[in-house]
């Protein structure tokens, strides 16, 4: 009997090692749509207000979610300290600590420092609009990658806890 519900609970182990992976490959996906979406509230809210630079990113935590959110709050909470550190610099570094948008999104936002707050708004509407259609591209591929190696993290995932029983038993 403990030998029975040993082989369950290491199957059980395998199969959700597969499914965690998977879901992380989902995650990921969908970290990067909802900076997307940020980036897409924002370059609204420069259409139809021109707020300055710390409104618009007010309006952009308030109405955001994930990761767009916590990049806009934190924005918000450096522009108290401007003195220390230039917007640009501020922006470059916070965008390098959403690491749940992968390298190639931290990428796509770095640029965005130079341009926000700093030029006319339609410069900065054009920055924004192309990095929003880059993170677009990013998230179907991330979406594309998700279907397809999470089904493959699952089976392993599945397969391996059955290769464990079979040889514990």
């Amino acid at each position: 009997m403990i030998r029975l519900v040993g082989a369950v609970l290491v199957a059980a182990g395998g199969a959700c090692l597969g499914f965690q992976a998977a879901a992380g490959l989902r995650k990921r996906g969908r970290a990067v749509r909802q900076m997307e979406a940020g980036l897409a509230l924002l370059e609204r809210e420069l259409e139809l207000n021109a707020p300055p630079l710390s409104r618009l990113l007010e309006r952009g935590a308030a109405h955001s979610g994930g990761p767009a959110r916590a990049l806009f709050q934190d924005c918000v909470r450096g522009l108290d300290s401007l003195d220390q550190e230039d917007f640009p610099s501020l922006w470059r570094r916070l965008a390098g600590e959403r690491t749940e948008l992968t390298a190639e999104g931290q990428a796509v936002l770095m640029p965005l420092g130079d341009t926000l707050g700093r030029y006319e708004v339609d410069r900065q509407r054009e920055a924004l609009s192309a990095a929003r259609r880059q993170l677009e591209e990013l998230a179907a591929r991330l979406e594309a990658d998700s279907r397809r190696q999470g089904r493959v993290y699952q089976a392993l995932g599945l397969s391996g806890g059955a290769f464990l029983v079979i040889l514990l038993l």
